[in-house]
């Protein structure tokens, strides 16, 4: 069994095309997962929900995703009122009201059992198992890691967590479980301007023990076509998220 999955494309277009051209030579899958923020920093929402709505993959709701639930007056936290208020209007202009429905409606989570059976489930995020905010960054510690995923001071149901939220790919060990930050296609923070996705493989037969493997896959595209649009095709703050995009690197607050 394999397993593409994506996050965090932030209406990049392009490299959202360059990922999928890269999962057409790397596949076939069985599954493709698309694990929120489809759109909010980019200069082309409508497109890109456009084009995941025609994968047929499983899609999930990333916090900017859930922002569309929000009123324009009732900014998320840290989140200057004002600077939402008017990002919120330019997006839901962009996207209209079917897209916006279908980006407020995604459900939470994905999970797959591999043939191995349940006890062996990879459970697909946006940031952990019961918020879309709260992140996983690589060198957390365990003693966090245990207040965040146990369930109920027990270990969790599934064998791998996959998410995004933090631009930043790692894959670590916790508690003999596998987590995988699959990062950004569209905005990578990591200081490398390539799209980033991951694949997760099942190796081992049906009713018997495996494992799951993770790949990490960066693409290449013209991201510098991007931060242009960015600049001047109206987006709220283009000059603020196309110098995250050229520098590949968090900046200030959002």
């Amino acid at each position: 069994m394999r397993v593409a999955i994506l996050s965090d494309i932030h209406g990049n277009l392009l490299a959202l095309e360059a990922v999928l051209a890269d999962m057409d030579s790397a596949g076939p899958f069985d599954q493709v997962v698309v694990a929120g923020d489809l759109v909010w920093a980019g200069p082309r929402p409508r497109e890109v929900v456009d084009r995941v709505m025609s994968l047929g993959a499983a899609v999930i709701q990333g916090n900017t995703d859930a922002f569309f639930n929000v009123k324009p007056d009732d900014a998320p936290d840290g989140k200057e009122a004002s600077r939402f208020s008017v990002h919120l209007a330019w997006m839901r202009e962009q996207l209209g009201k079917e897209r916006v429905a279908y980006l407020r409606k995604l459900p939470f989570s994905h999970r797959i059992t591999p043939p191995a059976g349940p006890g062996h489930d990879l459970l697909i995020v946006h940031a952990n198992p019961y918020d879309l905010e709260r992140a996983i960054h690589p060198r957390v510690p365990d003693a966090e890691l245990d207040e965040l995923l146990l369930e109920s001071g027990q270990a969790p149901s599934w064998q791998v967590l996959a998410f995004g939220h933090v631009h930043t790919p790692f894959t670590r060990t916790w508690r003999d479980r596998l987590l995988v930050n699959v990062a950004s296609a569209g905005l990578p923070m990591d200081g490398d301007h390539r799209a980033a996705y991951a694949i997760l493989t099942w190796e081992g037969e049906p009713g018997q023990g495996g494992a799951w493997r993770a790949e990490h896959r960066r693409v290449m595209y013209r991201h510098a076509i991007v931060a242009h649009e960015m600049r001047s095709g109206g987006l709220p703050r283009g000059k603020h998220f196309a110098e995250r995009l050229m520098s590949a690197s968090y900046g200030g607050p959002d």
